[in-house]
């Protein structure tokens, strides 16, 4: 019974990491996108949240994750 809830715990803990570690990602990737299109804007200092306020940020990071969900289903 131990080993089973360990291996439970276990695979739950990964799960969430994994999902921590693709946000950051796409955060990236619309940073990248962001920078190369728009240039360097004091935008990009501020946390994901206050930069999805920005329509033309939350439609780099929107194209971000699309990709990544194409990437995922092939």
């Amino acid at each position: 019974m131990k080993k089973l809830l360990s291996i439970l715990f276990l695979g739950l803990l990964l799960a969430s990491c994994s999902e921590v570690k693709t946000e950051k990602m796409l955060e990236i990737c619309a940073d990248q996108n962001f920078e190369r299109m728009i240039g360097n804007t004091p935008l990009l200092t501020l946390t994901l949240k206050e930069k999805l306020l920005d329509t033309s940020y939350h439609n780099y990071h929107t194209n971000c994750e699309a990709r990544q969900l194409r990437r995922r289903f092939k």
